[in-house]
């Protein structure tokens, strides 16, 4: 009996020390909750307006697509400050923060204070563009001439707001600052960023392709044409891989789109990098159903994004030596080329594993034969620019000799493009052109032997 007091007693005790364990313990997790809680709020809320800060506004965009970002600034601030005194002035940004946290509740938008008298108002949802402009309308007519009362003062000030509005851009803060400053110069209420500070239509257009190439994602209609290149004998030896998407016309018959229409948009929406690996994804599988070599382009852009070169290791590795021994990798030749060393590693990189490479549009304009030297392409590509015109424009022929001339002394191999005719392709003939390309030779199909 007394055994079984003593384990009851002990059973009782251990059940007490367990929820005091568990009390002590929810009261830890709860302080800890409330440091963290005060943490976060000291990090990203303005202590002054009750608003999101900067940290949080550039932590809430970071890696977002389709960002609509709006920088307010109160006009004449200095002067509210000097008139009525730092305090009342205070008390002017608290009341304009409470009007847009009332702008939140009615409209798709999250409200920040950047500092001193710089608000922001961000959407990140994909907002359809007719709404932006209907939005920054509502917004202008809030702040126009707004009659803020301050309480001590037992008066109304009139302040007014100008705006600087950038709309699906890469750097929303920056490109919002700069149509602020521009809105500010022309003594607007404010002013949407374009490239030229994008126009209302390219911005347009950036949203109808960028939904277009979600679509042709989904539905595998990015398909890679391929262009013959030949020898001297007219015997095809390689292909470049070209993206196309395949599409309807207004009246739902089959066309193909080519990539002066999208590629470059592609790069403003953050779409580019997936078109690219689709295409060097299925270029891959067909170099493996041909004994023919097979060109992919790349951009400095693709050899910069480490994201990409982990794509192109991991599906190079899958590949034999001797298959990737029959892949070209074609870079731009152009000012965009301006970390040599970097290229020169990634070349030499590719290289070992047995993938060619050639420098395309060689002589374009941003041409350097120390940097060339440097590179040891296996290809240089010369410009169409300067082979199309070549039997007419004598300084075309003399630049196009000399860069035959110097590949030759280094054993780079040139490749002719835009032959469009036979005239041209014996004059190349004559000049020694290793390989060429052009609608002389074949226009760029889907199918290849």
């Amino acid at each position: 009996m007394l055994l079984l007091a003593t384990t009851f007693s002990t059973v009782v005790f251990i059940i007490l020390y367990i929820r005091q364990l568990k009390n002590e313990k929810n009261i830890c997790n709860k302080f800890i909750d409330n440091a963290k809680k005060e943490v976060e709020e000291r990090l990203y809320k303005d202590e002054l307006t009750g608003l999101k800060n900067r940290k949080s506004l550039e932590d809430s965009i970071k890696g977002k697509d389709s960002v609509v970002a709006i920088l307010l600034d109160v006009d004449a601030f200095e002067d509210l400050n000097e008139l009525y005194g730092f305090i009342n002035a205070e008390e002017v940004l608290k009341e304009l923060s409470n009007i847009l946290k009332d702008f939140e509740k009615t409209h798709d938008v999250v409200a920040y204070r950047l500092s001193g008298d710089i608000f922001a108002l961000t959407n990140i949802s994909n907002i359809p563009f007719e709404d932006i402009f209907i939005l920054i309308e509502e917004l202008n007519k809030t702040f126009l001439n707004r009659k803020i009362f301050v309480d001590k003062l037992n008066v109304d000030i009139v302040v007014s707001m100008t705006m600087g509005i950038s709309i699906f851009q890469e750097e929303p803060i920056l490109t919002a600052a700069m149509a602020l400053k521009k809105a500010k110069s022309l003594n607007q209420s404010y002013f949407v960023y374009n490239n030229e500070l994008d126009s209302k239509e390219l911005i347009i257009q950036s949203l109808y392709w960028r939904e277009k190439l979600k679509q042709a994602v989904e539905e595998d209609k990015i398909i890679p044409f391929y262009q013959p290149i030949v020898n001297k004998d007219k015997k095809i030896i390689k292909y470049e891989a070209l993206m196309r998407i395949r599409d309807f016309d207004t009246n739902n018959e089959p066309m193909i789109v080519t990539p002066d229409k999208f590629l470059g948009i592609s790069f403003k929406t953050k779409q580019y990098l997936e078109l690219s690996r689709i295409i060097i994804s299925k270029s891959l599988d067909n170099l493996l159903k041909t004994q023919k070599n097979i060109t992919i382009n790349l951009s400095f852009k693709d050899i910069l994004n480490y994201e990409f070169i982990d794509y192109l290791d991991n599906v190079l590795e899958k590949l034999k030596f001797e298959d990737r021994n029959r892949l070209v990798f074609e870079i731009l030749e152009s000012e965009n080329l301006s970390d040599y060393d970097f290229l020169e590693e990634f070349v030499l990189k590719y290289k070992k594993l047995g993938v060619k490479i050639a420098i395309d549009d060689f002589g374009s304009g941003y041409s350097n034969f120390i940097r060339i030297i440097r590179l040891k392409p296996d290809y240089l590509k010369i410009d169409g620019s300067l082979i199309k015109n070549i039997d007419k424009d004598n300084n075309s022929y003399e630049i196009v000799k000399s860069i035959i001339a110097f590949s030759k002394t280094l054993n780079i191999r040139t490749i002719a493009e835009y032959v469009h005719s036979e005239e041209i392709f014996n004059l190349l003939l004559e000049l020694d052109v290793d390989e060429f390309q052009g609608y002389y030779f074949g226009k760029p199909d889907e199918i290849f032997s």
